[in-house]
């Protein structure tokens, strides 16, 4: 299954109406997408502002979202997410990111970046999650392997496993105000019981394209860990500790 085919299943899962629902859009708005992906919250936060600019670093991503979410008020631009600035951006209502502030593991200066192209009275939404692998029952043998895996990425400045906890503190230092924050349900990350067999699918497929992690432990401990991690979202005492954060805050 290909990186589109499976957000494409993904946004099955993700139940994106409360969030748009709890945004303050204005008909005359023009907000930014950050890491839009194939645009499904795109195409959603068109039908009530007047441009939305989708941005990604996959081109392959981009191309899906030209084809599937495309509206007449929407853009969508092909960009590293730390240089925005030279796609000659305008001056915006609104930001919208999910699950990409975690791949800035040092994310205060692409922050304020961003935020140097938002209007004095514009809101930022962030949506991230913390402790990805945060599932029971796993051995104490994986959780530590876990543990120290999220360490040398956030060290190594490739991925913050723990971004969700962190966006608030990283939003405030920039003096903005919080004026909403909420831990969400998800579908596929924060479920109790057995995982459905669709998204036990999901998980397969996520573990199949983290090469690095693989590299990291070594083929043999990934393929324990993978097939450990697997049983334990088929546990009928299965429980998620995964935390889903969604926070608005203001200029």
């Amino acid at each position: 299954m290909t990186l589109t085919e499976e957000y494409k299943r993904q946004s099955i899962w993700r139940n994106w109406t409360p969030f748009i629902e709890t945004l303050s859009i204005d008909k005359h708005d023009t907000i930014l997408d950050l890491g839009c992906g194939i645009g499904t919250v795109t195409k959603m936060l068109s039908k009530n502002a007047s441009h939305v600019i989708g941005i990604d670093f996959n081109p392959e991503l981009i191309q899906e979202a030209e084809h599937i979410n495309l509206a007449e008020n929407i853009d969508y631009k092909i960009s590293n997410l730390k240089n925005i600035h030279g796609l000659d951006l305008p001056k915006v209502d609104g930001i919208w990111s999910s699950f990409v502030v975690a791949y800035f593991p040092d994310l205060a200066p692409i922050l304020y970046n961003w935020l140097n192209l938002l209007k004095s009275d514009g809101w930022i939404a962030i949506v991230e999650m913390s402790d990805l692998f945060g599932h029971s029952p796993l051995s104490q043998a994986t959780q530590k392997k876990i543990k120290e895996y999220y360490k040398c990425q956030c060290l190594n400045n490739i991925y913050d496993f723990e971004m969700g906890c962190k966006v608030k503190n990283y939003l405030i230092d920039c003096r903005l105000s919080i004026i909403h924050e909420e831990n969400k349900f998800d579908k596929e990350l924060t479920f109790n019981g057995p995982a459905e067999s669709q998204i036990l699918k999901a998980w397969e497929n996520r573990f199949d394209r983290m090469n690095v992690f693989k590299e990291y432990l070594g083929e043999n401990d990934f393929l324990k860990i993978k097939r450990e991690f697997l049983e334990c979202l088929s546990n009928q005492k299965h429980e998620s500790k995964t935390i889903v954060k969604f926070l608005i805050a203001k200029k």
